[in-house]
């Protein structure tokens, strides 16, 4: 069980960073104010000025138009990723203010700069890791800046709102790419290819013990070797960093009731969360959930600690997570099949230890009915049932390229971002392929972050020959970036972009017929094919409502005849089988 692997790898993993542990105190972060936009860039470019280990980059634009930037500490004053990666530097990369209303990373991540910067015991952590920092990556939401947001949250007094200037909710924006913030974001990414990325948030839900809550990117989703570093090396280590520091630390977990005392199960990040896509890169993905209850300068405190953590496991065992994820990279070259969707196995439960406190309902003074209550003047030490275990129910195999019709540019546009190499095709060429057909699916109600989201997506696959013109992509399989390309084109992957709505279009059907003029078509139809007519007969029997609807009828042998239009619900994109 993963639980157990971790708290096993707890007492192997031995640090030889006293030292630097005890540097590390004298930094802390005190108060309940945190820095406007301005004034965080403004300290950036200060530290700038004064180190020359420390550079500030503009990497992009919010969507308020706002510059959004990247803060790189590099010990031998090198700033490009290419010269450092060829030097064989790791690469720790830590998001702030993806939702401004929760900036506890935004001051710890200033608090870490200074120190890095300004103690040289703490700046050997660089040596040989690289960090980039993005200060506030949500902009327009920092600006947006209020007393009233996060009603539940325990400070600042003042803090940014969640969405951006599009309203988006940045944390669900990684496929689709809606947001100009993403497009920078997905882009510095590629290109520094981070060992590990952090995204720093604060928590809601359930009150409890702890200061911080972790959450790793679910290891069913990385490279077993990869997986076993996060599992065995990473996140112990991480444990005991913060046990040394006295800064109580469990899993991030969601309650399968309303408390925890009924039961937690983890957290399954998929791609349209910043740890959901990093893991399709084979970088380790972890974000640091500080509780909302707990007062700020204790969150921003755990915060810092977590990272500079991170960077002490980097500093010990970065060599060991490099050349693993090297390795992965290769491996997923080599893959013949790779899952697409994941379900909870609900028979694999362990205990897990859980300082909670005393869970009661008592009478609300709002509604006169029954509320719950956490006593926090009677702390308990529990045993709670945890399930943390997913496991694939769809895999597909690795076609040997897919084929994207030229008109669907939002789509190569994506992967062009996303660093995903494709050819165009050169000339008219016949290919052997797999196609889809769209079946059942389930759609949302309500927009959801400006789309009308697919779940539960079905298709019927069949081979045949297409067409590819002149001017169409050839994604090649057989690259690292086999699991992010399989997850946005397979339309069944829970963010693929059918999924996000790319090709809605060809969910509706454009030909249709007139009664009066059809009737004779559907009656030529059926006197030639038997099977057609057994069809709607035995429609007829089951159906007593079909049977008294003429046009449903004539409709039913409409869309099994050869005037039925071919497009409607065929998945453009074609998976290549075949020369």
């Amino acid at each position: 069980m993963r639980l157990r692997k971790i708290q096993e790898g707890a007492f192997a993993i031995a640090f030889s960073l006293w030292s630097t542990a005890a540097a590390a105190q004298a930094w802390t972060f005190q108060g309940d104010t945190t820095p406007t936009w301005e004034q965080v860039i403004a300290r950036y470019r200060t530290l700038d000025e004064r180190h020359r280990g420390a550079k500030l980059f503009e990497i992009g634009k919010d969507d308020g138009g706002s510059p959004i930037h990247l803060f790189v500490i590099s010990d031998g004053g090198v700033f490009g990723p290419d010269s450092l990666k060829a030097r064989g530097k790791r690469v720790l990369f830590i998001n702030n203010g993806i939702h401004p209303g929760e900036p506890d990373g935004i001051d710890a991540s200033l608090l870490l700069a200074q120190a890095l910067l300004e103690s040289d015991q703490l700046m050997g952590l660089t040596v040989n890791t690289v960090v980039c920092i993005v200060p506030i990556y949500n902009v327009s939401g920092a600006l947006v800046r209020d007393t009233t947001f996060r009603v539940d949250q325990n400070g600042p007094r003042a803090h940014g709102q969640r969405a951006n200037a599009r309203n988006l909710d940045l944390n669900r924006d990684l496929v689709k790419v809606d947001a100009r913030n993403t497009q920078a974001l997905v882009q510095v990414l590629r290109r520094w290819d981070p060992d590990i990325f952090i995204d720093t948030h604060v928590s809601n839900g359930a009150d409890h013990q702890y200061v911080m809550e972790l959450l790793t990117t679910h290891p069913a989703k990385l490279d077993p070797e990869v997986a076993a570093y996060m599992e065995g090396t990473l996140v112990p280590g991480l444990y005991k960093w913060m046990d040394r520091k006295k800064i109580p630390m469990c899993p991030y977990f969601e309650t399968r009731e309303d408390i925890p005392d009924s039961g937690l199960v983890a957290f399954f990040d998929t791609p349209r969360y910043t740890t959901g896509y990093t893991a399709l890169f084979n970088t380790i993905g972890l974000m640091a959930e500080s509780h909302m209850l707990k007062p700020y300068a204790h969150r921003v405190n755990a915060t810092f600690q977590l990272l500079l953590g991170t960077l002490a496991v980097l500093d010990e065992h970065g060599q060991e997570l490099s050349a693993a994820r090297e390795r992965a990279k290769t491996r997923t070259t080599q893959l013949k099949e790779l899952p697409l969707r994941w379900t909870l196995d609900t028979t694999k439960v362990e205990q897990l230890p859980f300082k909670g406190y005393r869970a009661e309902q008592r009478p609300s003074a709002v509604t006169g009915l029954s509320r719950l209550y956490y006593d926090r003047t009677r702390p308990v030490d529990l045993e709670v049932p945890w399930m943390d275990t997913y496991t694939p129910n769809t895999v597909r195999t690795k076609p040997k390229a897919y084929l994207i019709p030229q008109a669907w540019r939002e789509v190569s546009q994506r992967l062009a971002l996303n660093g995903i190499t494709f050819q165009r095709v050169e000339r008219d060429t016949l290919l052997e392929v797999e196609v889809y057909r769209i079946g059942t699916m389930n759609t949302v109600r309500e927009p959801f972050e400006g789309h009308y989201l697919h779940r539960a997506v079905t298709v019927q696959a069949e081979r045949t020959t297409v067409t590819a013109r002149a001017g169409d992509l050839l994604v090649p399989m057989g690259r690292a970036t086999d699991r992010f390309v399989m997850q946005v084109l397979e339309p069944e992957a829970p963010d693929s972009y059918f999924a996000w709505g790319f090709f809605d279009s060809v969910l509706q059907q454009k030909e249709w017929f007139s009664d009066y003029v059809f009737e004779d078509v559907a009656a030529e139809l059926l006197a030639k094919d038997p099977a057609l007519k057994a069809a709607l007969e035995a429609r007829r029997a089951a159906d007593p409502e079909f049977a008294q609807d003429a046009w449903a009828q004539l409709a039913f042998v409409f869309e099994r005849s050869p005037y039925m239009e071919r497009a409607y619900r065929r998945y453009p994109v074609c998976r290549v089988i075949g020369n």
